[in-house]
């Protein structure tokens, strides 16, 4: 298995004479749960020297974010630092500092980008009066605050950036609220970056702006950059070095370059599998790893990855792995190199992805669901909007549709429009033949049932309060659909069907990882038997192990209920994963739409190309052709 990207890989500093800007050693964090603690990092150590960065990779789980937050000490209220040191600049122990000291260097001389804009940023102030608060807490003047807030907007890819000072969080796309928070973290050109998945919510274009703005920082200023993220050409294109956590723990860790086109632990290997790739055959499989993470309230004695290894032994499930040092790479592995190398080997077989007949592309295939001359405009005091113009797309029986394009290209406005939520300014909605541009409530009603639609969010789309069966159960509910004796059957088998244990009806979403939270999305939008899944982001928070799950269960689902889908994803290499056709998306208008295989390999419209161009190449032609 091999990791390539189109941009050189950046230089690894060769053992710098300077001390590391950051030096961890042997940090460990635990939280108080009511089961008791929880360690959830475990001996993590590393040096980061500026203008260095190091990415970090792993599951949900494994300890990327807590890592972060406990690098700038900002762990939640039962999380606590319980052994280790995190030495900036060689001076002060930030794991020992005291609140006034850490004041001082949050936000100036380490910049955080967390994962969650809606919930990191203030609803009640304006965009502009974030990144002020951010420089005058530091003694920024307020001319050069003003003149600075407008830069960065622009910087970070914000059109019309003066104008857009004045609007509040909610006025803007997922994908442009990330990019404000980017502009948060840099507001005080920090010595340390700590970016928590900072290009989940982006289009590629604006993913290369962004790293490419955080590659210029570290090479002008001296800026060190420490990138979570589960996207690999990320990794590949904008990181030195690379570190692998799962269970708390590092399992390997290593030149970019290195790790990524020879890795040498199980897991590595398992996770670079997982990965979807533009260049990989039309149809093939992603391979998901198989089983959960450990629960880190009771760690294992030996491998933390053992259960879920193919190669383990019984000397793995007893005895911790040693930490082996060789050349730069530090790897915790009993398994031998040798075997590791017939692993990554065998991870190029590859299983076809079932395809229903409709998907092959025939065109007699009667669209279920197509739009014509769609458009939505929205209006507020200020502005007027256009979302959608002039849209027209078909959804065939028993296909995927993928749509792409950039943030406020109109996709979830298009989706939304489809299902309902918002209603048309002009065109023509038809599903299986009838005019639904203006529903009256029985057609609404039943649109929603032969319509349904998985959500981005696995955490916000759940109600805590409710448990996983009743969340289920409650389209059949709301559309009168059997009894509650047949409520619970259905609720039952549709647990089963996307991979979870009918016992977890009686549980509540908090007790569920984000991935399994998904599926539990998916069951509730399979209720009541729909024809067409709308699918708005539904990986784009998940990591490459899990997100692979995903994808290869809405493509089991389709060819077993032979369903029509609408993909919406801004990672092309997912979207040609499960598309049959693509539409790409921008400015509200559709520029072009083809069968997936030939969109990816032969774009016509520049726009497209682009898209193309800016995503990281995770493997290059040689290996693929290997």
């Amino acid at each position: 298995m091999t990791i390539s990207v189109d941009k050189p890989l950046p230089a690894v500093p060769e053992a710098p004479a300077a001390a590391p800007l950051l030096r961890v050693r042997d940090l460990h964090v635990s939280f108080d749960t009511e089961r008791g603690p929880v360690q959830a990092v475990r001996g993590v150590g590393f040096d980061l020297a500026r203008g260095e960065t190091l990415a970090i990779v792993g599951e949900s789980g494994s300890g990327k974010s807590t890592t972060a937050l406990a690098l700038n000490r900002m762990l939640p209220a039962a999380g606590r630092i319980t052994g280790g040191s995190v030495v900036l600049d060689g001076t002060l122990d930030l794991a020992a500092a005291t609140e006034a000291e850490l004041r001082d260097i949050r936000g100036a001389r380490i910049g955080m980008v967390f994962q969650d804009p809606m919930t990191s940023l203030n609803p009640l102030l304006t965009v502009g009066r974030h990144l002020d608060e951010a420089m005058r807490a530091h003694g920024v003047d307020r001319r050069r605050r003003t003149a600075r807030a407008t830069e960065l907007l622009d910087l970070v890819g914000i059109p019309e950036p003066a104008k857009r000072m004045r609007d509040h969080p909610h006025q803007f796309s997922g994908g442009m609220r990330q990019r404000v928070m980017i502009a948060l973290a840099l507001a005080n050109e920090p010595d340390v970056l700590l970016a928590d998945e900072p290009t989940t919510a982006l289009d590629p274009t604006v993913q290369d702006q962004i790293l490419t703005l955080v590659e210029d920082l570290g090479r002008e200023t001296g800026t060190a950059t420490v990138l979570i993220t589960h996207n690999m050409g990320v990794v590949a294109r904008s990181s030195a070095r690379v570190m692998v956590l799962y269970g708390g723990r590092v399992v390997e860790h290593g030149r970019t370059a290195d790790v990524l086109t020879a890795p040498r632990h199980p897991y590595s290997i398992g996770l670079l599998r997982a990965v979807p790739r533009l260049d990989a055959p039309y149809g093939t499989r992603l391979e998901g790893i198989p089983g959960t993470p450990p629960d880190l309230s009771a760690p294992p004695a030996g491998c933390a990855f053992a259960d879920r290894c193919t190669l383990a032994t019984d000397r793995c499930r007893d005895e911790q792995p040693p930490v082996r040092d060789t050349a730069g790479r530090t790897v915790a592995c009993w398994v031998d190199d040798a075997a590791l190398r017939l692993t990554a080997a065998a991870s190029k077989a590859v299983a076809d992805v079932p395809r229903t007949a409709a998907a092959d592309g025939k065109a007699e295939a009667q669209p279920v669901l197509a739009v014509a001359g769609l458009g939505k405009v929205f209006h507020s005091r200020r502005n007027r909007v256009v979302a959608l113009d002039d849209v027209s797309l078909e959804l065939r029986r028993g296909e995927t549709l993928g749509v792409v394009g950039e943030s406020g290209s109109g996709k979830s406005t298009l989706v939304r429009t489809l299902v309902g939520i918002h209603a048309p300014t002009s065109g023509r909605i038809l599903f299986e033949g009838r005019d639904l541009t203006k529903p009256g409530r029985a057609e609404l009603r039943n649109l929603r049932r032969h319509v349904q639609m998985v959500f981005q969010d696995p955490y916000a789309s759940l109600n805590p309060r409710m448990t996983v069966g009743a969340i289920i159960a409650d389209p059949l509910v709301s559309q009168g659909i059997g009894t509650a004796a047949d409520q619970r059957r259905r609720v039952a088998e549709l647990l089963e069907r996307v991979g979870l244990d009918a016992a977890a009806a009686d549980r509540h979403p908090r007790d569920f990882s984000g991935g399994q939270r998904q599926r539990i999305g998916i069951a509730r939008a399979l209720a009541p038997k729909p024809s067409v899944l709308i699918c708005d982001e539904p990986v784009s928070a998940l990591d490459v192990s899990v997100q692979a799950q995903i994808v290869n269960l809405l493509a089991d689902l389709q060819a077993e209920l032979g369903l029509s889908m609408v993909f919406i994803a801004h990672d092309l290499a997912v979207v040609r994963q499960i598309s049959h056709r693509i539409a790409v998306m921008r400015a509200g208008r559709v520029v072009e739409t083809g069968p997936a295989e030939e969109l990816c390999a032969r774009p016509r419209h520049p726009y497209t190309r682009d898209l193309l161009a800016a995503v990281p190449s995770p493997v290059p032609a040689a290996a693929a052709a290997a």
